[in-house]
């Protein structure tokens, strides 16, 4: 199996700013994520979380500021050629084609797959359950079984950096922490990840790094062990003006 160097910078955001109309849904905002590494961006509904990843992703264009991965500006990319670099998203609300079986689910996310070690026989073995219930359609699965295809047909891209948008939505405890659980191994093999999130506490003990949004800016950065919970929520709800401190 062929794994990325554990701490080189991966993915790379500088100043990003989109408007939406005359909606500004971010504003200069600059993000890093190192291989191996967990990054997250936490914030309320409005905060410019997704449009952050959409932005990554290739599916918004910025109005001004850059995006590098493995220190080749793709700011201009499409998003294909963002996936067959190895950039892949997640997306909020799992996307998945509900007339299609499970397996056909995972097969779309092979015909812009790079070469790795990722195929059916493992995402079979992440999760148990998915080759018992491949023939299944995939609208007759539960919010976290449909998560799980959702993130194994991201990973059958043979991705370098996943960016994972709200994937505990809807889901149950006990979904949540199994599609939390396989975080590890992802981490482990150099896969970067940056994850967009609502729920600060279950951030604060799977992510390296965190910065916190608010209406589109920075209002927080740092990493978790060094944030108080109350200054990370005070900077969530824009209780108090927060000054941004660097890792």
């Amino acid at each position: 199996m062929t794994e990325e160097p554990q701490g080189r910078e991966l993915l790379e955001v500088r100043d990003l700013t989109v408007r939406h109309g005359q909606l500004v849904a971010l504003h200069e905002v600059s993000v890093s994520v190192r291989t191996g590494e967990v990054v997250a961006i936490v914030g309320a509904n409005g905060a410019g979380k997704s449009t952050l990843l959409r932005t990554i992703a290739g599916l918004h264009k910025p109005t001004q500021g850059s995006v590098s991965f493995g220190a080749v500006d793709i700011t201009d990319y499409p998003p294909d050629q963002r996936v067959r670099a190895g950039l892949v998203l997640v997306p909020e609300g799992r996307r998945l084609f509900a007339s299609l079986s499970v397996e056909e689910n995972l097969l779309t996310g092979c015909y812009l797959k790079r070469g790795g070690a990722w195929d059916l026989a493992r995402v079979f073995d992440l999760f148990p359950w998915m080759a018992e219930r491949r023939r299944q359609p995939a609208s007759q699965l539960s919010g976290g079984q449909q998560q799980a295809v959702a993130l194994s047909r991201a990973l059958l891209t043979n991705p370098r950096a996943l960016l994972l948008d709200e994937p505990s939505l809807g889901l149950s405890p006990v979904a949540l922490q199994r599609i939390y659980s396989v975080l590890p191994e992802l981490v482990g093999s150099g896969i970067g990840v940056l994850l967009v999130e609502q729920d600060v506490r279950r951030v604060l003990r799977v992510a390296d790094r965190l910065k916190c949004l608010l209406e589109g800016r920075e209002a927080l950065e740092g990493v978790p062990g060094g944030l108080e919970i109350e200054e990370i929520e005070a900077a969530y709800f824009g209780i108090s003006e927060r000054a941004v401190t660097s890792a």
